[in-house]
């Protein structure tokens, strides 16, 4: 007789060979049909029999391997008789090994050796196959093999054997792709990322998908296929700024790319990772984005100016992944030389019309003089005037703030230039034509997550609520003191300028009560009126990673631990806070790890772990949020916060067995007042996250100790609704849902409390009545409190 059983976690047939004896028939040697196999129970039926050969027997656990012979079973497909048979197309059945990130090994059964006229025993021969990532679907994913465990049965089609068919270390290549194992009803063509066999399935401007292997000083070689790697020179990598390629581009990472040369007799394939370069890609605000060669000579582009020099003005437009230069020649019609710095300032919105374009050298050449724009419409000519009058204006004002504020525009230079020095001199040194455009600032947009939002919220709008609302009186004032001061003498300019600085210094917040700063000086006007609001300072360091400067967002941080005072604990957390995401996100592991132990030696070390582990949380990086936990338990093992949050944390993440644990761990090191605490907590962990039976275990556990206690009774039947709300939320018409939290409130009131308990118990179950019951059940819950007040009279 046979059944279906498990041996070493694989599927078996175990045959029963007498009333003492029985042997184990794996699957993979039972037969070669998918079908059969994944669903054994439907066609080898206990009781049944079946004509089988002793294969093997394991001298140490005398077990029993049986194999196929005679008859075997009518209907069912025998197994691979022959390794030689193992050649491309040919479609079998396998069973997982081993999973990695870009690779996954099978093992095949092969019955070799029957002999049955000479009386040869069968022999199960296993083969290992492999799976690579560009072969297990027509779609790749990211983790490709994290739906498949150990044990678990494949089909799969044969499409490479690495060695001759006889070697008995054979090695085979397998494919999972729909397109490979049934082409008629998944066409190979209607595959999102087709089979790249070499270099000859690739045109220059295909845009590929692919796995990084390696990553070097040099650039990265991505894997598009079995034995096709592309190669990515470091300059066609980012169209950003990269401190670290190796950790921007790790290995295992699936990317987009696109063919720049192919070499066909070499095999050898040139990528390009940069979007500007791939194009039909979106920005983090969700607006698209275009290529150089999308875009034509001579129409006319809105963009942002992102650097200015004395040679031109960088401007960025918004609906391109490069950025333009517009040279002094071409920004104004006069035949005079102009100076764009006084013209123009980093943020400022332009008007841009396209002269030329160079796809070798991925370069935008731009107009801003007036004349280009003449024949335009009647909407791009009030658009153009409305910037340039708002260029203008902020001009004026910009040579206001110079004068003011020169202090504050000297620091925040000096960030600029000290970071574009190279690009400048390289820039002095090469022709009008050769100018590099200036780097793209880091995707930041979106709001960067500094630390807790309501916090942040909070404070943002304490620190613009109490800006003064006498800004433009402040504005126009200055504006007409400027005229005065330009026809009086210098010592009555310098009086004015004193007194302009002193109604400054009283309310330099003023005019940005409306508005949001965006320039640096916006930024030091609002913290000279509040520089204890870490809501500013983080803004502020938002500020200039806009702007690629991660040297001087940090430097902002800096500043913002010094200033704040040492009373705002919470205000110079926030701080650490978001240096330890600045440096977590742009730093290195050892600036990360530099600012963690200042971090920790200033403010509370026990805040500070939970911290650092829930940004490595929000970037899914489990395994470092894991030890950060570990970290923080064995130095606060006293702290029933940090064990009930390292619950929480194994508990979202599908730990349920780890989170259980740790519940006995807990109550090892806390002392006797917080076992309740910590137990109560992890009760409400299961019915929020967990299995809300557990929950109820707990709370029955603990009740059963403290039942007059009214704040768990209270907790429990919160807990007990909201698991009844969630399935009738759900679409749950089943009344029973309700059932456990009635009878929780039938027994808690049925118990002997104080009169002032026992109100506290029946008006908490008639507002859950009146919520959630009918005029029947809010009826019985009266009666029941009017049987309680007679039972007190007599």
């Amino acid at each position: 007789g046979v059944q279906e059983g498990k041996h070493k976690g694989k599927t078996v047939v175990l045959v029963a060979l007498n009333t003492l004896l029985s042997g184990h028939l794996p699957i993979l040697a039972a037969t070669s049909s998918f079908e059969i196999a994944s669903h054994p129970a439907r066609h080898f039926i206990p009781g049944m029999p079946i004509e089988v050969q002793v294969s093997s027997i394991d001298p140490k656990s005398k077990e029993v391997i049986l194999a196929p012979c005679g008859n075997f079973i009518a209907g069912i497909e025998r197994p691979i008789a022959s390794r030689k048979l193992l050649v491309p197309g040919a479609r079998i059945i396998c069973s997982v090994y081993k999973t990695l990130p870009t690779v996954m090994y099978t093992e095949i059964d092969i019955i070799e050796g029957a002999d049955e006229a000479n009386g040869k025993a069968p022999r199960i021969t296993r083969v290992h196959g492999s799976v690579d990532a560009c072969h297990a679907a027509d779609e790749l994913s990211a983790k490709p093999f994290s739906s498949y465990s150990a044990g678990k049965l494949l089909e799969a089609v044969v499409v490479w054997v690495g060695a001759d068919t006889a070697d008995e270390h054979i090695k085979v290549g397998l494919s999972l792709r729909p397109s490979v194992l049934d082409p008629v009803k998944f066409p190979p063509s209607g595959a999102t990322d087709p089979v790249i066999s070499s270099a000859a399935d690739v045109n220059v401007g295909q845009v590929v998908r692919g796995y990084i292997k390696k990553t070097s000083e040099v650039g990265c070689f991505v894997g598009l296929g079995r034995d096709v790697v592309g190669r990515a020179l470091i300059s066609e990598l980012s169209d950003e700024y990269i401190r670290d390629v190796k950790d921007a581009f790790p290995s295992d990472k699936l990317v987009s790319a696109v063919v720049t040369e192919v070499n066909r007799e070499l095999n050898r394939i040139s990528l390009s990772l940069r979007p500007s370069r791939i194009g039909d890609m979106t920005s983090p605000d969700g607006s698209s984005k275009r290529r150089l060669d999308q875009i034509k000579v001579g129409e006319t582009l809105k963009g942002t100016v992102t650097r200015i020099e004395e040679y031109g003005v960088f401007i960025k437009p918004d609906d391109s992944f490069v950025t333009g230069l517009c040279y002094i020649r071409e920004i104004a019609d006069s035949e005079t030389p102009v100076d764009p710095k006084a013209l123009y300032e980093v943020g400022d919105r332009v008007l841009a019309k396209v002269l030329n374009s160079d796809l070798s050298k991925n370069r935008l050449a731009l107009g801003l003089k007036a004349s280009y724009f003449v024949n335009a419409g009647d909407s791009d000519s009030d658009e153009d005037e409305e910037m340039e009058s708002v260029a203008s204006s902020d001009g004026a004002e910009d040579d206001d703030d110079n004068a003011s504020d020169s202090d504050a525009n000297a620091q925040s230079e000096d960030g600029v230039s000290a970071d574009e020095d190279a690009l400048s001199e390289e820039d002095a040194e090469s022709s009008d034509d050769d100018e590099e455009p200036a780097k793209q600032a880091l995707g930041v947009s979106g709001g960067f997550q500094w630390g807790d939002e309501a916090e942040a919220n909070g404070r943002g709008t304490a620190a613009t609520n109490g800006a003064d609302s006498e800004g433009d009186a402040v504005v126009s004032s200055d504006e007409s003191s400027d005229e005065e001061d330009n026809a009086q003498d210098g010592k009555k300019k310098k009086n004015a300028k004193r007194s302009r600085m002193e109604r400054i210094a009283q309310d330099v917040t003023a005019e940005l009560s409306e508005q949001a700063p965006t320039r640096a000086t916006d930024f030091e006007r609002l913290i000279v009126g509040s520089p204890n609001s870490s809501f500013v300072w983080l803004q502020f360091m938002a500020f200039y990673l806009g702007q690629s400067e991660v040297d001087q967002a940090r430097a902002v941080a800096e500043r913002a631990l010094k200033t704040i005072s040492p009373r705002e604990e919470q205000e110079k957390m926030n701080v650490w806070v978001g240096l330890l995401n600045l440096e977590h996100r742009f730093g290195s592991k050892e600036t990360l790890d530099s600012v963690l132990k200042r971090a920790i030696q200033f403010m509370n070390p026990k805040h500070t772990y939970l911290q650092m582990a829930k940004i490595y949380e929000r970037a899914d990086q489990f395994a470092e949020a894991e030890n950060m936990h570990k970290i923080a338990i064995s130095k606060f093992s006293g702290s029933c916060k940090v064990w009930v949050l390292f619950g929480l944390f194994y508990l979202k993440h599908g730990k349920v067995a780890e989170s259980r644990d740790l519940l006995a761990r807990a109550l090892q090191p806390l002392p006797k007042r917080k076992h309740i605490k910590a137990i109560t907590q992890f009760g409400q962990m299961e019915f929020k996250h967990g299995e809300p039976e557990r929950g109820r275990t707990v709370f029955e556990g603990v009740l059963g100790t403290y039942p007059k206690r009214v704040d768990l009774w209270s907790v429990y039947l919160d807990m007990e609704t909201k698991v009844a709300s969630t399935a009738a939320a759900a679409g749950s018409q089943d009344e029973h849902c309700w059932q456990p939290a009635r009878k929780l409130f039938e027994r808690v009131t049925s118990m002997k409390h104080s009169s002032k308990k026992m109100k506290f118990f029946f008006k908490k179950w008639l507002a859950f009545e009146k919520a959630h019951g009918s005029d029947a059940s809010t009826e019985h819950v009266k009666q029941r409190a009017l049987e309680y007040v007679n039972s007190l009279s007599s």
